[in-house]
């Protein structure tokens, strides 16, 4: 199983296993807690550039996220950066946001049946801050 779970984890450019679904910039970076919808609208709102819905079949996805944090700036917990962004893509959050981007539906759910990666990384930088993201569809 943790052979399983470590090819998973570091293999999401292997295109026998995983495919881009999509790829997008937030020239933020934003944590969970207060103004979730408004944060997630944002997110959505930048995401939806460039957005085209997946033409492969994918079982799950997997998200591979990297912040740059100005070093001046406030610390922050990189735990809370994945959950904005994975449930910015799940249809039940867009339809309790009511969410003008309904389209970006990736996923049902941001459940475990849906959602099986997440690789998160962060730097200190002197510039502003930023957030990478990389969402990719695991291929049957």
């Amino acid at each position: 199983m943790i052979v399983t779970l470590t090819l998973i984890m570091s293999n999401f450019h292997d295109t026998s296993m995983f495919r881009l679904i999509h790829s997008f910039e937030i020239p933020a970076v934003y944590t969970w807690g207060d103004g979730d919808r408004d944060k997630r609208e944002t997110i959505r709102k930048i995401a939806r550039e460039g957005f085209r819905k997946p033409t492969f079949i994918y079982t799950w996805c997997g998200f591979s996220i990297v912040v740059e944090r100005n070093v001046h700036g406030r610390d922050l917990d990189i735990e809370n950066i994945p959950k904005l962004i994975i449930d910015s893509f799940s249809g039940w959050q867009l339809r309790r946001d009511r969410s003008n981007y309904k389209e970006l539906e990736l996923y049902p759910e941001d459940t475990l049946r849906y959602v099986k990666a997440i690789n998160v990384g962060g730097i200190f930088v002197e510039h502003e801050d930023n957030t990478f993201v990389n969402i990719y569809g695991k291929i049957n």
